[in-house]
C-alpha cells in the first residue's frame, strides 16, 4: 500500500471518496482511512436510537469518536439517517400509553434535529435527512402506492418527511440535505422516489440531493444506472453514492432482486459461490471498475462516492438476512480486503482516474 497513491487524491478532481465507519473501524483502520478517504459517514452512531435513547437525553459519545477522526483527517462528515423507520426508539411514537399525535412526533423530530445540528454543527457537510421512506412492493389494501407503511407513515402520513426536512433546513443552513434510499435504479421504485421528492418540493421543502445507496445484490444494469443518474440530476439534485458495496451475489445473480436465504435458489447460489470463489471475487473487481467508469462520467453531478464499510473484515453483508442453520459465506464486498490491503480494482481505479 505504501507504493500506492491515495485513492482520494487520485479522485480529487472527480468527487470525494468516502467510507461508512464504526467506532471500531475508526480505530482498527485509522491509517487506511487517513490515507485513502476524504469523507466519513457514521455507520450507526448518528442514528436516533444512539443519539437520543430517551426523550431529551442525548448521547453523542459514540459519534464523537468518529468526529474526532474526521477532524484529524481535516475533513467534514456526512450525517446519516436521523429520520428512519429502523434504529428509532419506540418512545418517539408513543404518548400516555397510546400512539403519539402527529404533532407530538413533529415536535420530537424538531427537538432532535435542533440538538444534533447544534452538537455537530459545521463538521457535517451533508445530511441524509430521511432514509428509505419509499415502499418496495405493490401496496396492500389501503396502503400508500408510494410510501413505506412505517410507524412514521401510519401515524403521520407523508407529513413526517416534510417535518424532517423543514427542521433540518431550520438548523443546518450550511449543510446539504439529502433523501437517501436503496433500489433507486429499479424503474418502479425510482418513479416513487421522484414522486416523493417532487411532492416535498411542492410543499416548499429544501431537498438538495439524492443519496443513491448502491447496494448491489445482482449484476449491475449500467444502462439503468445512467438513466437513473440522468433522472435525478434532471430534478436539479446533487448526487451522492452513499452506501456502495458489491456482494458475491452481484457476480452471479442476473435479476434485479436479492436472492434471500428463504428463496429456493439460495442453496444453489451458495454452492456455486463456494466452488468458484476466486473467479467471483475477480468479477467483483470488474464490477467496481465498471461502476467507477460511470461515476466518473457523471462527476459534474456526483459529489461523493461512499462505500458502506472500510474493508472486508467488517461488513454488514456477512450477516444480512442470515438465520440459524443458514449457510454463511464471506462476502468480500469492499475495495480493501480483510487485511486492509487494496484489491486489484483499487489499482485500476487509480490508473483510470489518472488517465493511464
Amino acid at each position: 500500500m505504501n507504493q500506492l497513491i491515495s485513492l482520494s487524491q487520485a479522485y480529487s478532481k472527480y468527487f470525494r471518496i468516502g467510507a461508512a465507519v464504526s467506532g471500531r473501524s475508526a480505530v482498527s483502520r485509522h491509517d487506511l482511512l487517513m490515507r485513502h478517504f476524504s469523507s466519513l459517514t457514521a455507520e450507526n452512531e448518528m442514528k436516533y436510537s444512539l443519539t437520543e435513547p430517551e426523550e431529551g437525553r442525548f448521547t453523542f459519545e459514540h459519534a464523537d469518536s468518529i468526529l474526532s477522526l474526521a477532524r484529524e483527517m481535516g475533513i467534514q462528515i456526512r450525517g446519516h439517517a436521523p429520520v428512519w423507520h429502523n434504529q428509532t426508539p419506540r418512545w418517539i411514537f408513543e404518548d400516555q400509553g397510546g400512539d403519539a399525535s402527529p404533532e407530538k412526533i413533529f415536535e420530537r423530530i424538531d427537538a432532535h434535529s435542533k440538538a444534533i445540528c447544534r452538537h455537530f454543527g459545521k463538521d457535517v457537510y451533508a445530511w441524509d435527512v430521511v432514509n428509505e421512506a419509499v415502499r418496495d412492493d405493490p401496496p396492500g389494501a389501503g396502503e400508500s402506492p408510494v410510501y413505506r407503511n412505517s410507524p412514521y407513515f401510519r401515524i403521520c402520513g407523508e407529513r413526517f418527511i416534510e417535518a424532517a426536512f423543514r427542521s433540518m433546513d431550520r438548523y443546518a443552513k450550511d449543510a446539504q440535505l439529502f433523501y437517501n434510499d436503496y433500489g433507486e435504479c429499479i424503474p418502479e421504485k425510482r418513479d416513487r422516489i421522484v414522486r416523493l421528492i417532487r411532492d416535498m418540493r411542492d410543499r416548499g421543502c429544501r431537498i438538495d440531493g439524492m443519496g443513491m445507496q448502491q447496494h448491489y445484490f445482482s449484476v449491475p444494469d449500467l444502462d439503468e444506472l445512467r438513466r437513473s443518474l440522468d433522472i435525478y440530476a434532471g430534478l436539479g439534485l446533487r448526487i451522492h453514492i452513499t452506501e456502495l458495496d458489491v456482494s458475491l451475489m452481484a457476480a452471479v445473480n442476473p435479476g434485479e432482486e436479492r436472492v434471500k436465504p428463504d428463496d429456493p435458489r439460495y442453496g444453489a447460489f451458495i454452492r456455486h459461490i463456494s466452488e468458484h470463489m476466486e473467479e467471483i471475487t475477480e468479477r467483483i473487481n470488474d464490477i467496481y471498475v465498471q461502476l467507477f467508469e460511470v461515476y466518473r462520467s457523471y462527476s459534474d453531478v456526483i459529489d461523493c462516492v461512499t462505500t458502506w464499510g472500510v474493508s472486508d473484515d467488517m461488513t454488514w453483508l456477512d450477516y444480512f438476512g442470515v438465520k440459524e442453520n443458514t449457510p454463511r459465506v464471506k462476502q468480500h464486498p469492499l475495495l480493501f480486503d480483510e487485511n486492509g490491503e487494496p484489491k486489484p480494482c483499487v489499482h485500476q481505479l487509480i490508473r483510470d482516474a489518472q488517465g493511464a
